[in-house]
């Protein structure tokens, strides 16, 4: 299958994974200089469904507060940019939510996967970008959002190239590539267009694997793109098979950052994913 005729498949359908107006909102609403805390709790709360879980997930001991009962109060305890990193990872485990079409894709793997890669970003965001930090925590949580739609669309497909993967030793995407046309990324760029993500969050999802290609948002690219791979060596691989755990090239040298600095980004990762796993009960 071409991904043109994929794309057309993913317009028409009534099952596609959906960013909900609240959420894009958000997104957009969080990038202006201007915008006010009152503005972005109106957004979120003209969908009672993210509110909710915003609250719950507001008050769980994972923030360490309680009797937060408005999404007013919601943003005061925990800020404008926690905010916009707490409706992306409601977002995702909503569109995580039913029954998956394909044997090889595990919800819970790739909760924990996508929730490695967030916290790393995080980690390596504040270090390199502070001012963008929960921007680049939200692109390494959306970064592989494209397995979502291959699980729905292409799911005989996908367990096919899995088991192809588990048998050769090959990489998953690279046999995506050989047999489809095209993998994860150019999958989840496509849901990034239409949802209208950020550009930073859109170049993060196509280019995390190659960052040295993207001339636009290198660094953040860069930061999403070793995230990845520091999931990957901590056993955070979606459950699937060829998940590489080298770094891309050009990332080190790009970030600057010993390699003994990765090893204590990747416990605090761990150990984050851990507690994270309890306090939302999704072991």
């Amino acid at each position: 299958m071409e991904l043109a005729s994929l794309e057309i498949r993913i317009a028409r359908s009534e099952n596609l994974p959906v960013l909900p107006q609240s959420v894009s909102s958000v997104l957009r609403l969080a990038d202006s200089p201007s915008v006010s805390p009152r503005q972005i709790a109106q957004c979120i709360e003209r969908d009672p469904a993210i509110t909710a879980k915003v609250l719950r997930a507001a008050n769980s001991a994972y923030y360490g507060f309680s009797n937060v009962n408005t999404v007013g109060r919601a943003i005061s305890c925990l800020g404008m940019n926690s905010i916009r990193s707490l409706v992306i990872s409601v977002a995702l485990q909503n569109m995580l939510a039913g029954r998956t079409g394909s044997q090889s894709f595990n919800k819970t793997e790739f909760w924990k996967h996508s929730l490695a890669v967030g916290i790393a970003c995080r980690v390596l965001g504040t270090m390199k970008i502070p001012a963008k930090a929960d921007e680049i925590y939200s692109a390494g949580m959306m970064h592989d959002v494209g397995f979502i739609a291959l699980d729905r669309f292409l799911a005989r497909d996908f367990d096919d190239l899995v088991r192809q993967s588990k048998a050769s030793g090959s990489s998953l995407t690279q046999l995506m590539q050989v047999s489809l046309g095209f993998d994860q990324k150019e999958v989840g760029s496509l849901l990034a267009e239409r949802w209208k993500l950020p550009a930073m969050m859109k170049h993060a999802i196509l280019f995390h694997e190659r960052p040295q290609d993207d001339g636009d948002y290198f660094e953040t690219t860069a930061i999403v793109s070793a995230a990845n791979t520091l999931a990957h060596q901590a056993g955070f691989t979606l459950g699937l098979p060829g998940m590489s755990t080298e770094f891309a090239p050009g990332v080190m040298e790009g970030l600057g950052l010993p390699m003994a600095q990765y090893e204590a980004i990747g416990n605090v990762m761990v150990a984050e994913v851990e507690r994270a796993m309890v306090d939302m009960k999704l072991r």
